[in-house]
């Protein structure tokens, strides 16, 4: 078994990358492309390689790079979005995570448990979003082991490959936030 970690991916970070690690994120982005983005911005006129610079831009500083240890080679990614502030932390944030079916099992949820450690510790964040489509078959399991919860099904809320998809909305809280309140 090999051992994953995970690298905030930041500005001087993402400057500095080099073409095979850049190389590792735009190809899981392309192969699971029908999973991550819906129709309208997938069939975007722009270039792929460009679209995939932006996502990963426009998520900076909130953008981490899962790697094997032992190579160092890119396994999957993770990023937030739809950022909602309170006064001295982040409410809630909707994540993206994106694997390589090699990495996925314990090595891949001991670190995403990592992870979640520090959005909630160093980055203050009370509560973590997640959404998979319904039919997905690996990623609810794989939110209940990290101690996600279903909060929720939303009927025909996006369209991938032209058809109607309903997502399940997952979440997690923060407990040091909990006992807080």
């Amino acid at each position: 078994m090999f051992t994953i970690d995970f690298i905030n991916l930041n500005e001087n970070r993402f400057k500095s990358l080099d073409f095979q690690t850049f190389s590792g994120i735009f190809d899981l982005m392309f192969e699971y492309r029908h999973k991550l983005f819906d129709d309208e911005y997938f069939n975007s006129k722009k270039p792929y390689i460009q679209r995939v610079y932006e996502i990963i831009e426009g998520h900076i500083p909130y953008f981490w790079l899962f790697y094997k240890v032992q190579s160092r080679e890119i396994l999957g990614f993770c990023y937030f979005y739809d950022i909602i502030p309170a006064k001295r932390h982040i409410h809630s944030v909707s994540a993206t995570i994106c694997l390589k079916k090699s990495a996925r099992g314990l090595p891949a949820l001991i670190c995403a448990k990592k992870l979640i450690s520090e959005a909630f510790n160093t980055l203050n964040i009370s509560k973590i979003k997640a959404e998979c489509f319904e039919d997905n078959l690996y990623m609810p399991n794989f939110l209940t082991k990290l101690g996600f919860r279903r909060e929720a099904i939303l009927k025909s809320e996006t369209i991938v490959q032209n058809q109607p998809k309903n997502l399940e909305i997952w979440s997690i809280f923060n407990p040091e936030f909990s006992k807080n309140q």
